[in-house]
């Protein structure tokens, strides 16, 4: 078994959660299979089985955007927008407050 997975009682069970092993019964039949998605029917199928609780692959939190990938998204979002162009100060203004938000920066008042 994986160690991103959480044993889940029956009754904690639902929809759209995902098997992180084979489910088998007590004759070693596979009731459900690895990363098989839950959906009432399969919980519903586990209960009547006796299944008393199953492996769940745990949210596996994703990592931050570092600078460089959100850098390239503004330039991308703002790519008609001449940096340096001091006459277009609008467009500046908001790549400027866009780009403090994304890289979470403290905003003097």
């Amino acid at each position: 078994m994986s160690d991103t997975y959480e044993m889940t009682p029956l009754a904690h069970l639902y929809p759209g959660m995902v098997l992180a092993d084979a489910l088998m019964d007590e004759h070693g039949h596979v009731l459900l299979a690895a990363g098989a998605t839950l959906n009432e029917t399969a919980i519903q199928s586990l209960a009547r089985h006796g299944v008393g609780a199953v492996p769940i692959l745990r949210a596996v939190p994703l990592a931050p955007p570092v600078e460089a990938e959100i850098q390239a998204r503004l330039d991308h979002l703002f790519r008609r927008n001449d940096r340096e162009d001091l006459g277009d100060w609008a467009t500046g203004l908001l790549r400027r407050y866009v780009e403090d938000y994304r890289l979470e920066r403290e905003v003097a008042p």
